[in-house]
């Protein structure tokens, strides 16, 4: 008995990188993470790039929103400045650093480490969509 190899094996099926069952579980994954992703004016949410085996939030502050903590000036310990005809600000050339303090997110379900709160949410469902989706194939 002759057995192919498992790379060629998972290939067939749809499995790896380039496969469809892997860019279908990459998509459920985004479809589904995107409303425990925080949400203000939309631009973390509209800043997405979705390949087949990854999900990257495009937005300058994606970071800081993921990890969920407040980010200070290590001089003067602020998250920024205020002026009233300017609006908030940062001293330039300063690297923040965590402060310990977390955000505060205002839209309901929305936090920190959203993949991680999809996952516990509702990977369950992401599993049986895409069981069902190979049962297709």
């Amino acid at each position: 008995m002759k057995l192919e190899p498992v790379s060629k094996i998972k290939a067939n099926l749809g499995f790896g990188v380039n496969g469809d069952v892997q860019r279908f579980f990459t998509n459920q994954c985004a479809t589904h993470m995107n409303k425990y992703v925080p949400f203000n004016v939309g631009a973390l949410r509209n800043q997405i790039d979705v390949g087949l085996d990854y999900i990257t939030y495009m937005s300058p502050y994606a970071h800081y929103q993921y990890i969920g903590d407040l980010y200070v000036d290590p001089i003067t310990l602020k998250g920024a400045f205020f002026e009233e005809n300017y609006g908030f600000w940062s001293r330039p050339n300063t690297e923040k650093i965590l402060s310990g303090k977390p955000l505060n997110y205002h839209t309901p379900g929305t936090g920190s480490y959203w993949d991680k709160r999809m996952w516990s949410a509702e990977g369950e469902q992401i599993i049986k969509d895409t069981e069902n989706y190979m049962k297709r194939r």
